[in-house]
């Protein structure tokens, strides 16, 4: 803790009577009571403590204890008690310190009890319990008179809100700090208010420089939060080379940019600079939705594991950006590119897909595509085709409930709102959406006898407890849960990749080795993730294992020489089109010199047990 002055920390005790409370509150009553000897006995400790060093202070712990028991009657014993708990929280006897503190601040409120709560607080965030410790906290932010006081709570409130992950008042919380901290302390404050921005999500530290920008206000800016941010922002545009992030710290804080102004300038001006970085691929995920979201997250824990990049010594580089907030498409594609992107992995659904490879042909840069555009958006010699659309598993499993006999079909989640005659065409009677509880009720007036599982996981899990006896059920490509027995599942190559049931039948045509590389498949995922891949991982992970392919021989040095950027592009595409490696969700080993990579959409049974 930093040094303080003796007459602060008497001044804890000394608030008289006629001191009024601030913002209307209770009436601040007298702490300090005793003989003027008393007092002066701890004044000199007092004195002590304050300029000692931590073994000090802990040093007076038996002379603090003595006068407390001695002046036990009086206001004074209160001071001593509050800073027992200091002395406890120095020494790292957190449940002590709580105690204390909690004792002194029971007793009353005034500046006494002011530090007795922020110590209190300050006990519960080291014991690990930064949600309580800012509950504590919080309410006294600009509210505490004493200048010590103040800093030592504006210090912890903030940790706090860190260590809480409540990043948005975290970082309104550092600008009070900052703008609350002594001339003398302030250069010191703003180096750890620094190191704290360092470990804010990017998102946070964007809107905070937005919000800054709105506010408008004119300060100094040594107490101006808004320059330490910037300089944050810039560094890690200029660490990812983001473009688009460069252009807008430039048009919105320019003037608090500092001598990091020419660098951002520099980066902002070469967004349409092309370059290459040895061995690099972007991926860009959609935020757009919360459909979106999930099959991001999902495809990039794919692409990560077709990278190699969660076991050691992988030699590959993975960039990523995102479609959501204010930019566009084409911005973060370009900002990929610029970091040196060979190789782009994007396309969660049709709309980005179809974006992604507009902006392929005309910036002639390979891209993998995760779900498949509009058909007119196949053209070009950079546009390659990973994915396939989940409706194909479900249009599979419909044919194989009408073999069965199981008609008429409800169909649970997906394309549940598709018009009548294309649901038709399936066979299906009834679709239920999945923004609802399943009602099984639903299925009666057509009698259902197969259940169409379209929907994700929480979708397929619900309608799996809710489903009536006797119907067929039949699980879709995004249905990631454990297939039950007697249910239908679509297939893809070795997808899904699922410990299989005893009796299940294997993919047709896939033959024992056909298992065997699954369960091989399998093991090596669940090595370093909790459950088993779900389709669109699959896809992720067979996009990853090929843009390797794209990017592993190309030259190990960077350039931003535009023929040669142009040569390696050319190359990885080249790359990508012969490629032969291993694939989950197809049988194929490549595109085989095509863009669309070829998969045979089947289906199992998993059988009941005997």
């Amino acid at each position: 803790m930093p040094a303080i002055t003796v007459a602060a920390l008497i001044a804890l005790g000394a608030a008289s009577a006629g001191c009024g409370a601030q913002d209307g509150a209770e009436a601040v009553s007298p702490a300090l009571g005793g003989s003027p000897e008393a007092q002066a006995e701890l004044r000199r400790i007092l004195s002590r403590f304050a300029s000692g060093a931590r073994a000090e202070r802990i040093a007076l712990e038996p002379e603090l204890l003595a006068f407390r028991g001695r002046h036990a009657g009086d206001g004074l014993a209160r001071v001593a008690a509050a800073h027992l708990a200091w002395i406890a929280l120095e020494r790292g006897d957190l449940r002590r310190a709580e105690a204390l503190a909690a004792e002194v601040e029971a007793e009353g409120p005034g500046a006494t009890g002011d530090l007795a709560r922020v110590l209190r607080g300050a006990a519960l965030r080291r014991a690990g319990k930064p949600k309580p410790a800012f509950g504590v906290l919080r309410p006294l932010v600009s509210k505490v008179i004493d200048a010590y006081v103040r800093s030592l709570l504006n210090e912890e409130v903030t940790t706090a809100a860190m260590e809480a992950g409540a990043w948005t008042q975290a970082v309104e919380l550092m600008g009070v700090w900052l703008r609350e901290a002594d001339d003398d302390d302030r250069a010191a404050i703003r180096a750890q208010i620094g190191a704290l921005l360092r470990k804010v999500p990017l998102a946070h530290l964007v809107a905070a420089m937005r919000a800054g920008e709105a506010a408008g206000e004119v300060v100094d800016p040594q107490v101006d939060l808004r320059s330490l941010v910037a300089e944050r922002l810039a560094i890690v545009a200029r660490e990812r080379r983001d473009v688009a992030l460069a252009k807008e710290l430039l048009d919105r804080a320019g003037a608090l940019l500092g001598n990091q102004g020419d660098a951002i300038s520099e980066l902002a001006a070469g967004a349409g600079t092309a370059r290459v970085e040895p061995p690099t691929v972007g991926l860009l995920l959609s935020t757009r939705t919360s459909e979106s979201r999930r099959r991001g997250v999902e495809i990039a824990a794919g692409v990560a594991h077709g990278l190699g990049l969660l076991r050691p010594g992988s030699d590959a580089r993975l960039v990523s950006r995102d479609d959501g907030g204010q930019g566009s498409v084409d911005e973060a594609l370009s900002s990929l590119t610029a970091e040196g992107a060979a190789v782009l992995i994007a396309g969660s659904d049709r709309e980005q897909a179809t974006a992604v490879a507009k902006f392929a042909r005309t910036n002639a840069i390979p891209v993998l595509l995760v779900h498949p555009p509009e058909p007119a958006a196949l053209d070009g010699a950079f546009v390659f085709v990973v994915g396939e659309e989940p409706a194909r598993g479900i249009d599979v499993l419909a044919a194989a409930l009408a073999e069965r006999g199981a008609r008429p079909v409800a169909l649970v989640g997906g394309d549940a709102g598709a018009p009548p005659a294309a649901l038709a065409e399936r066979g299906v009677a009834v679709a239920l959406p999945c923004d609802a509880a399943f009602d099984p009720r639903a299925l009666r007036p057509p009698a259902v006898r197969g259940l169409l599982l379209a929907g994700d996981a929480p979708c397929a899990e619900q309608a799996i407890r809710a489903a009536p006896r006797g119907v067929t059920l039949a699980l879709g490509f995004e249905a990631a849960v454990p297939p039950p027995p007697g249910s239908l599942v679509a297939t893809a190559g070795l997808f899904p990749l699922v410990a299989a049931p005893a009796g299940a039948q294997p993919p047709p045509g896939a033959g024992g080795a056909g298992s065997a590389g699954a369960g091989a498949a399998l093991a090596v995922w669940l090595a370093t993730h909790p459950s088993p891949p779900s389709f669109w991982a699959a896809l992720g992970r067979d996009a990853g294992v090929l843009a390797w392919a794209g990017v592993q021989r190309l030259p190990k040095t960077g350039t931003e020489d535009p023929a040669e950027v142009k040569a390696r592009r050319l190359a990885a595409a080249s790359a990508l089109s012969s490629a032969a490696v291993e694939l989950w969700t197809t049988s194929a080993t490549g595109f085989g010199g095509k863009r669309v990579l070829p998969r045979v959409v089947g289906h199992r049974e998993i059988e009941k047990a005997r």
